[in-house]
């Protein structure tokens, strides 16, 4: 066998050999990548801000027609992938061990449909074919039947009628892009807008239509500046650690839809001006925040404390270890041809793995106007999608 090679001509131009499938295949496992992902998210958000932690243990039927729960079907399917674990990332999250048949059968059933329909612009009934017509290319694809040019435009078309009021709100969702008003007289906000220290403060954003708030949680960290050079410095900081908050905090995960990170980036012409930020980000809907948020305040004062502890206690002794906070060593160094530095093999972002709760979704911090079809990243996923970021900037 001789199997050719696409040769990269630009940076996202290619050169496809002729005897490589048409691009009608490629365009439809484009779309189809993305519209599952997009549905699994979404999924992931109604269910988990409707039942809680409890929303694994939801009822469904899985595609051999098996009377069983989300976390239950998704379970054996992760331990039948343990036979190839060499082969593609370990994910924890049940739902993309789901079909997009089963996410359907979730959406359209007579239990759930009430929490999705807002979502959708159509009938039940409607909707539904219109997601099992995109399933139907979707299986044509997967079993590498051939498929036509009209097939592509259908999934195209039906993606639209169904999810683009699902693209604003994930869109806006991830992105929370508007302040939460400091004259805000939401009782949560007055409880919450207190909590501090010194190297620890919060700050509180929200969707649009202000039914998404997002609470960060800003740690800077104190730094040592161990051996400077022409180009590049040597440093010793401390991390606050993503996943040490999910295994000690597992009461605020309860409530929480999503964690996103934000990692320390430098942009200083002089070393001593530096500053090593990290923000860890925690989605909740106004609804639930409302409902709960005697039960977040105390989980946030606490990770306040015992980060003051460990960073106290590691101070003291380069040796110790805590399990919020780490000390990390680094380099930044000027960019070539300007006086800024940058950090060179960041220390600070979590690693996305097997232990990472369906929660944590990465850095996923930012969402274009075109979710579905131009994000470059989906939750649960170790790399990016694409090589455009996606950013306006």
């Amino acid at each position: 066998m001789e199997w050719k090679n696409a040769k990269q001509i630009e940076r996202n131009t290619y050169e496809i050999p002729e005897d490589w499938l048409k691009v009608e295949y490629f365009e439809a496992l484009n779309i189809l990548f993305r519209v599952e992902n997009a549905l699994r998210a979404f999924v992931f958000i109604i269910l988990k801000d409707e039942f809680l932690d409890k929303w694994k243990d939801l009822s469904i039927t899985s595609d051999d027609e098996e009377n069983s729960t989300i976390g239950a079907i998704a379970k054996r399917r992760m331990f039948q992938d343990k036979n190839y674990a060499y082969l593609g990332y370990e994910i924890n999250c049940p739902l993309v061990h789901l079909t997009s048949g089963e996410l359907i059968r979730i959406i359209t059933s007579e239990k759930y449909w009430k929490f999705f329909k807002e979502y959708f612009p159509g009938s039940k009934e409607i909707i539904k074919n219109k997601l099992d017509e995109i399933g139907n290319v979707r299986n044509c694809v997967a079993h590498f039947r051939p498929i036509k040019k009209g097939d592509v435009e259908l999934i195209k078309q039906n993606a639209i009628h169904t999810l683009s009021e699902i693209e604003k709100e994930l869109g806006d969702f991830v992105s929370c892009n508007y302040r939460v008003p400091t004259n805000t007289e939401e009782t949560w906000y007055k409880e919450l807008i207190a909590l501090q220290s010194e190297y620890c403060k919060f700050s509180f954003f929200q969707g649009k239509k202000e039914n998404w708030i997002q609470i960060n949680l800003i740690f800077t960290s104190p730094y040592v500046v161990k051996n400077k050079f022409s180009s590049f410095i040597h440093l010793q900081a401390f991390n606050l650690k993503t996943h040490g908050i999910f295994q000690q905090y597992q009461d605020l995960l309860k409530y929480t839809l999503t964690v996103t990170e934000r990692n320390p980036s430098v942009f200083t012409t002089q070393s001593e001006d530096a500053k090593f930020i990290k923000r860890i980000s925690f989605k909740f809907s106004c609804d639930s925040l409302r409902k709960n948020y005697k039960n977040l305040k105390p989980e946030f004062e606490k990770i306040i404390s015992q980060i003051t502890t460990e960073l106290g206690l590691i101070e003291q002794d380069n040796l110790a270890r805590g399990k919020l906070i780490e000390m990390v060593t680094f380099y930044i160094e000027k960019d070539k041809g300007s006086e800024y530095y940058s950090i060179k093999k960041s220390p600070f972002p979590s690693i996305q793995n097997e232990s990472s709760p369906p929660e944590y979704w990465g850095n996923i911090y930012y969402a274009d106007t075109n979710f579905i079809t131009q994000t470059n990243a989906f939750p649960w996923m170790p790399e990016q999608i694409s090589n455009d970021d996606g950013l306006p900037f």
